[in-house]
């Protein structure tokens, strides 16, 4: 069955004063309905074994199963019946995150979800570190924190690499920084009103100074780019979810449904309502 996704906010899950929190969860025969969320989060399965579907596409858990979620992504996620899953689960904002590390993992779209059951002692002993250091408060508790989670999303991007090859960190590298900066903004913004000001003020650079260099690094142009990471969530979220066709189209980023439909219907070759049913 379809259902309509909830919006859980960083006021729900995060303290302000730490922007992170941990959660030890326990999912017995249990189905957490799709939602999304405005904050990251990071999880590890230590046991058990379910099912996570992120953006409509299916995902199988087990022991080691190690999963970024970022605020433009939705998921639903269970257990398979009596083989209950206990999962570490650390949420927070992205100010949280490094320069460098979001330079490096979110410049391209990617769904991080790996087996890390090789190195399971070493990114359980990271969440454990994570968890002391949240219920037992001493000076330069952020710091450590931060040095956890970086170590575990280095590891996680890692193991990413070598499962899809094709990318390279070298490459990633050599791209124009300022260029990434943005780009890190637009994939998790795409969905609010993103005018192209906005993205060249990420990057430091004048509008149409900024509008040639992305042209030339992406090979499209910024609007064109923006539209595209619009209808393919809204494709997923068609694909996911009963949300009526207008709900999806304002969720997505987009001003007026008939842009929305003429805009799906070229890129799919049918229309939102079709494609739904």
């Amino acid at each position: 069955m379809k259902n309509q996704p909830i919006r859980l906010t960083n006021a729900q899950f995060i303290d302000p004063s730490s922007s992170f929190q941990i959660y030890y969860q326990h999912i017995n025969n249990e189905h957490h309905s799709l939602h999304w969320h405005e904050f990251y989060e990071l999880c590890f399965v230590l046991r058990g074994r379910g099912v996570n579907i992120v953006n409509g596409t299916e995902h199988q858990l087990t022991r080691g199963s190690l999963f970024l979620l970022t605020p433009a992504d939705f998921h639903e996620i269970f257990s398979f019946p009596d083989e209950p899953m206990d999962i570490y689960n650390l949420v927070f904002s992205g100010e949280f995150l490094g320069e460098d590390i979001r330079e490096l993992m979110f410049q391209q779209f990617a769904e991080y979800m790996v087996d890390m059951d090789v190195n399971f002692d070493m990114i359980e002993s990271e969440f454990r570190l994570i968890s002391s250091e949240a219920y037992n408060w001493m000076p330069g508790q952020r710091m450590m924190v931060k040095g956890a989670l970086e170590r575990i999303l280095l590891n996680l991007f890692r193991a990413h690499c070598q499962k899809h090859p094709g990318i390279d960190e070298k490459d990633l590298e050599a791209q124009h920084r300022s260029i990434q900066r943005a780009l890190v903004y637009i994939h998790h913004h795409f969905r609010d009103p993103l005018r192209l000001e906005e993205a060249a003020k990420q990057a430091a650079l004048a509008p149409n100074y900024f509008s040639q260099a992305f042209r030339k690094m992406t090979g499209i142009p910024f609007q064109i780019y923006l539209q595209g990471l619009r209808l393919n969530f809204a494709k997923s979220l068609l694909m996911a979810s009963d949300i009526p066709v207008t709900e999806i189209c304002y969720a997505s980023g987009f001003n007026t449904l008939t842009h929305f439909e003429r805009a799906f219907k070229q890129k799919f070759g049918g229309s939102p309502r079709t494609f739904q049913k």
